[in-house]
């Protein structure tokens, strides 16, 4: 199949059939595309991939899309998406894929994405039991930042380019804000 069609219900089986170069995700069996990001969207994830990778505490790994993240091993899992950065700690299997439930998870928003990372993937992530979750906002230089109590996320606060963000999750974790949007253009 080159591509999804319609409003059927689809699987990571599915999902790994598609050709093309187009990049999906599934969430609750339903298919999105992904739009290819911009130039500003990838300096902040390589800055915060970089920046989390070398501070991280044995035992955990970061990732940067496009990497396949799936909750499940199943097949028939139907959710499967693609984090702008994700950390993984404890046990989690790679492969062509990663399956488990990361610690941390970063999204960075697009004009395409903003909806969909602050609705569908919020909802998913505090399902599947991620600790903390943040949303990078360009255009307001700066991070919202969610930490899961209990089944639900508490808004912890958004931290500006004045900041230092310490994780919650991973307290080795201390990122100064301006480091990560020096030269992002208007």
């Amino acid at each position: 199949m080159s591509k999804p069609m319609g409003d059927k219900h689809y699987t990571y089986a599915d999902y790994v059939t598609w050709t093309g170069d187009e990049r999906w995700e599934l969430i609750d069996g339903a298919a999105y595309m992904m739009t290819s990001p911009h130039g500003n969207h990838q300096r902040i994830v390589t800055r915060l991939a970089g920046r989390l990778d070398g501070s991280m505490q044995e035992g955990c790994e970061t990732f940067a899309s496009p990497m396949d993240l799936t909750f499940l091993a199943s097949e028939e899992t139907d959710r499967v998406v693609q984090p702008d950065v994700f950390v993984m700690c404890g046990e989690y299997e790679v492969g062509s894929r990663v399956v488990g439930v990361p610690v941390l998870v970063i999204e960075v928003l697009s004009p395409s994405t903003m909806k969909h990372d602050k609705m569908r993937k919020f909802n998913l992530y505090q399902k599947a039991g991620v600790k903390e979750y943040w949303i990078v906002d360009i255009e307001n230089r700066g991070i919202d930042v969610f930490v899961l109590e209990g089944s639900y996320f508490k808004y912890r606060g958004f931290y500006g380019v004045e900041d230092i963000l310490e994780s919650a999750s991973l307290p080795e974790i201390q990122v100064a804000m301006a480091e990560i949007f020096q030269r992002i253009e208007e």
